[in-house]
């Protein structure tokens, strides 16, 4: 269990604590943040069950701070990668991880997910050693809100690019028309992957090129 708090010493009244009293008491509560996620996610067998709903409330509010998420999310990603029981606790507290931070997770909890099912009579179901059911439903919660998360992030980085190509357009298009004028069809924004020197199907006269263009 995380050791209780040290009990502190006003200091001498000839030295007086210059230090943020704010500073100090986030650096000291995340301290007991990452004890709290460690002695939760330890190495004891025995202590699977051990959370309880006050202590997983408390992980819920603690998860809000991003100092705090930082910390609990590292610790958790990490002993994924260990072995039971590392993994089974981590994967009980890793469902506070904020959906928008839950794409690691996908690959992580993979082998925790639920057995596929024989596709034939004579196919073994290939149960995975220290397989609990209740472990491979959250892996399965966790899995589904991680990969949802992926192809979310995936197409918006897709539209992002897309975007981003088009301003890239519509700026070679602006600075086109701001160096050689634009055509009769003014067209506004560009007409989309046009032959830029082909104006609006209409030649302009060398007389009619500038005309207008400063009025």
């Amino acid at each position: 269990m995380p050791k209780p708090l040290p009990k502190l010493t006003p200091p001498p009244d000839d030295q007086p604590d210059t230090r943020d009293p704010i500073e100090v008491a986030l650096k000291q509560h995340l301290e007991d943040v990452r004890e709290w996620t460690e002695w939760m996610t330890n190495g004891d067998p025995r202590g699977i069950g051990r959370m309880d709903y006050g202590i997983y409330r408390t992980f819920e509010e603690w998860v809000k701070k991003k100092e705090a998420l930082d910390i609990i999310d590292g610790i958790l990603q990490k002993r994924l990668t260990l072995g039971f029981p590392y993994t089974h606790k981590a994967l009980i507290l890793a469902q506070i991880i904020p959906s928008d931070r839950l794409s690691p997770y996908a690959k992580l909890v993979e082998p925790f997910l639920p057995p596929k099912p024989p596709s034939g009579p004579e196919d073994k179901v290939d149960i995975p050693k220290f397989f609990n059911p209740l472990i491979a439903s959250i892996a399965q919660g966790i899995h589904t809100q991680a990969t949802a998360e992926i192809a979310k992030q995936e197409a918006a980085k897709k539209a992002e690019e897309e975007k981003k190509k088009q301003d890239e357009e519509i700026e070679r298009w602006e600075l086109w028309c701001d160096l050689y004028g634009r055509s009769r069809a003014d067209w506004y924004p560009h007409p989309g992957n046009p032959q830029w020197t082909y104006w609006g199907w209409t030649e302009i006269g060398k007389e009619d090129w500038w005309k207008g263009r400063n009025d």
